[in-house]
């Protein structure tokens, strides 16, 4: 199973709950959610938002690639994916580009 399928991010989150000691109630209260729905998406019956695996970042204060599975840097690779994004975002509106600027300010700090 690959690492970013949401079960394996349930997975992790649920290691690094354990790792700190603390309940599946305890973590529902941090995330401000009710311990059944909690449950559920320890679980993999439902999936965590990208809003709720930054706020486990933080609380264990781990990256995002301890939760999600980001491959190592590889220089040719990189290359290419950077001329992959810039050919999409240069179809992106005005607006889209400022939602990107901001997922990638809120985001990319909790990268290691």
């Amino acid at each position: 199973m690959n690492k970013n399928e949401p079960d394996s991010i349930a997975r992790n989150i649920k290691k690094y709950r354990l790792l700190n000691n603390m309940t599946q109630e305890e973590l529902a209260q941090h995330l401000n959610l009710d311990p059944q729905y909690y449950a559920q998406l320890e679980r993999g019956e439902r999936n965590f938002t990208l809003q709720r695996v930054v706020s486990v970042c933080r609380l264990f204060r781990i990256g995002i690639e301890d939760i999600v599975d980001i491959p190592a840097d590889d220089t040719d690779e990189t290359q290419d994916l950077l001329q992959t994004l810039h050919k999409k975002m240069s179809s992106l509106s005005y607006v889209q580009l400022l939602s990107l600027d901001k997922f990638i300010e809120d985001i990319v700090p909790y990268v290691k």
